[in-house]
């Protein structure tokens, strides 16, 4: 019944190709999981349009993750991503912890446990492994110590251990916004974004999860469209009907009117066509 969620990937060269990348060799060394975060953040977007626009299912099945994403030229949601990523890192040898999660954005109560993350483990050394998240997410792997702070693609945030067994990823600001508060600018809020706990969970649980999120009537993911891709220089995203393209010279934001210019920016900025 839940076999095919950990089948291996039908065509790992394939999956490697999509992401721009030459098969890495092993031992994957941290270096390697950076680059391999980034290619993957660039390349594959975020989306629910399954969930949002089409009200599809949506299977957990690596074969079935692997069209859809891989052969399909799609996104996904973290159920869906990080499955599918998880099965990419072992194959590369990377020992690999599939966890669960949550969102830590300020919503006037604590968000429920939905979001599927992954622990990789290299040399002795293990950090959390995202490509699923809609951001913002560090472009690199995310050391698990305690206090750590770092930046990644001018973004700056920080890790915290909470409870003993939750991890806390926090947005600490702009690296050019912190150095401006530093030299009496407006100082920044850091941002807490996402939380994993520090346990293993069996895949199927995410199954439970992942329905929730892809049916239930107050599931954001059934509210809202979203889309979102890392740039080299920044990242774009559709968010209901809110166009945003941040690059280094600036912002741009619209909003989107018609079908048909969805459509045009799905092709033109996420490399997604949609079926008429």
């Amino acid at each position: 019944m839940y076999e095919e969620l950990y089948e291996d990937l039908p065509d790992v060269d394939r999956y490697w190709e999509r992401l721009g990348l030459d098969r890495p060799k092993s031992p994957l060394t941290k270096d390697d999981l950076d680059r391999i975060i980034f290619a993957h953040q660039c390349s594959i977007p975020f989306e629910n349009l399954d969930v949002c626009d089409y009200h599809r299912p949506i299977s957990l099945g690596i074969p079935e993750l692997f069209e859809k994403i891989v052969a399909g030229k799609r996104g996904g949601y973290c159920f869906e991503l990080n499955a599918l990523f998880d099965a990419l890192l072992k194959d590369a040898g990377v020992e690999t912890m599939p966890c669960l999660g949550r969102s830590l954005k300020d919503r006037g109560y604590v968000y429920p446990i939905l979001h599927r993350g992954i622990i990789a483990t290299l040399d002795g050394r293990r950090y959390i492994a995202e490509v699923g998240y809609g951001g913002p997410t560090p472009a690199c792997a995310i050391p698990l110590v305690d206090g750590a702070e770092f930046e990644s693609r001018g973004q700056v945030f920080r890790v915290e251990l909470h409870d003993s067994c939750w991890w806390h990823v926090i947005y600490c600001g702009s690296a050019a916004k912190l150095a401006a508060a530093k030299e009496g600018g407006e100082a920044v809020e850091p941002a807490p974004v996402f939380a994993l706990l520090d346990a293993p969970a069996a895949l199927t649980d995410c199954v439970p999860l992942s329905y929730y999120c892809s049916t239930h009537p107050d599931s954001v993911f059934t509210q809202w469209r979203m889309v979102n891709r890392r740039t080299e220089d920044g990242n774009v995203s559709i968010t209901k009907d809110r166009f945003v393209r941040v690059t280094a010279e600036g912002k741009e934001t619209r909003i989107v009117e018609t079908d048909a210019e969805f459509r045009t920016l799905l092709e033109a900025y996420f490399d997604i066509v949609l079926p008429d």
